[in-house]
């Protein structure tokens, strides 16, 4: 584990952590409050939390995203030096399905009234 990853990640735990305290914080002001008509008027909502929270969240999502992928370190390849291709045998090949469709049915019913 580097180093800065020891410092990002818990920085954006603390963050997201204060975000949710202050949301729950901004709502009990709010739901406290007798002024909600004022509120109301200056565009305040219990619904939703403040602009400075989805801010702060999105910073802490952010910082413990990068610790983390920090923290991974060297990405290796997907495919190996060792390629196998997978072949399937004779017997189990879908080439000798036989399909009887509708269409068969419209064009035998077509050739009778033809023939009539």
């Amino acid at each position: 584990m580097s180093s800065t990853s020891r410092i990002i990640t818990p920085l954006g735990i603390i963050i997201l952590l204060h975000s949710a305290y202050s949301c729950l914080h901004y709502r009990s002001i709010i739901s406290t409050s007798s002024l909600d008509d004022f509120l109301q008027e200056k565009g305040y909502n219990v619904s939703s939390p403040p602009k400075d929270v989805i801010i702060e969240v999105l910073i802490g999502f952010i910082c413990c995203l990068f610790g983390q992928l920090l923290q991974v370190g060297k990405f290796l390849p997907v495919v190996g030096s060792e390629r196998v291709e997978l072949r399937a045998p004779v017997h189990v090949t879908r080439d000798f399905d036989l399909f009887c469709t509708r269409m068969k049915i419209v064009a035998d019913a077509k050739k009778a009234r033809k023939i009539d």
